[in-house]
């Protein structure tokens, strides 16, 4: 009971603050009423399909935690494939309406909505399993150091205990999602008709690979978190560091887009118009929706993080009036 509790608050707390991140984007700068709702409800499918990531990460995050139950690659497996189904379900649900009209719907219209669907599914179920692939990998090289619990090995460093056999682990997972939603894009242009072949690849490749990066910097962070602990200090620090690394990554994504839009003019017959017409690389806005909706991401999954470790009950108690170990959580 009281570990349903414990994820209870804890998804509720990282549900209040997606809402909030969603209306203040939608709000901002100041809008009527009607088009904050069109912007909440265009959002809205975002911010639910990153949430089922967030909640399967926080039921994760509750076992180590808890050690209640270890943590296997068939949990993994499982809870992968709900976020997949689920985020798939509130993507794709859009279509619905389109279907049940009675007019007559372009078949371009319901193939590109099922393949941004599988996509944003397979991104947010690959968010989960890269996180947990780097967590396993970081527990073998902490080895002794780690105690059990949450926080894994809490250190006074100024920078956390990620190393790069992790943040390798986690490029490797997230390498092979970016394939995955690279096949379905590519697929899908070239079935609507994209007069441009090598455009079309370098295009959607540059895509694919902003996305993993995003997702990259996530699944770090919440690892980051994990080591050391969620407490006020790192969490407001994570989550300003998280936005700064998600902006200079975009910029760097928008440099090599650059440079193959170059390639792609000089190497082929793609003119200049379509490779500028295709927004390659163009500059990334800080403060565009993508990066905020993904810090939003990252705050959320902390404090819900924030709250497990918290509310987890002193191993040696066990009784119904069990405390919080402050020495684990507050440093």
């Amino acid at each position: 009971m009281r570990a349903t509790r414990r994820r209870g608050a804890s998804v509720l707390v990282a549900t209040l603050l997606l809402g909030l991140a969603t209306v203040t984007l939608a709000s901002v700068p100041p809008r009527p009423l009607r088009s904050v709702v069109t912007l909440v409800h265009g959002l809205g499918l975002r911010v639910a399909t990153d949430w089922l990531a967030v909640v399967a990460l926080l039921s994760l995050a509750d076992r180590v935690a808890t050690e209640d139950g270890a943590v296997t690659r068939s949990t993994v497996r499982r809870l992968a494939l709900a976020v997949f189904v689920g985020a798939f379900a509130i993507e794709v649900s859009p279509l619905v309406r389109l279907v049940a009209e009675p007019s007559a719907v372009d078949a371009n219209v319901l193939v590109e909505g099922v393949a941004r669907a599988l996509q944003e599914g397979v991104f947010a179920a690959g968010l989960l399993v890269a996180t947990a692939a780097g967590g396993a990998r970081l527990r073998r090289e902490l080895g002794d150091d780690g105690a059990g619990g949450l926080p894994l090995a809490p250190t006074d460093r100024l920078l956390p205990r990620v190393g790069p056999g992790t943040i390798g682990r986690v490029a490797r997972v997230l390498g092979v999602v970016a394939a995955l939603w690279f096949g379905i894009e590519l697929v899908t242009r070239l079935t609507m008709g994209a007069p441009y072949f090598w455009l079309a690849v370098g295009d959607t490749a540059v895509a694919a690979l902003g996305g993993a990066v995003d997702y990259a910097v996530l699944a770090v962070a919440f690892l980051a978190l994990a080591v050391d602990g969620a407490t006020v200090r790192s969490v407001v620090g994570g989550t300003a560091v998280v936005w700064l690394v998600l902006v200079l990554l975009g910029i760097g994504v928008a440099v090599l887009s650059a440079g193959l839009g170059v390639l792609l003019v000089g190497a082929t017959a793609t003119p200049m118009g379509a490779v500028e017409s295709a927004g390659m690389g163009l500059w990334p806005d800080p403060d565009s929706w993508t990066r905020l909706l993904a810090t939003g991401t990252f705050l959320a999954g902390a404090v819900g993080l924030w709250v497990v470790q918290r509310t987890v009950p002193e191993p040696d108690s066990g009784g119904p009036n069990a405390t919080v170990d402050d020495s684990r959580t507050a440093r």
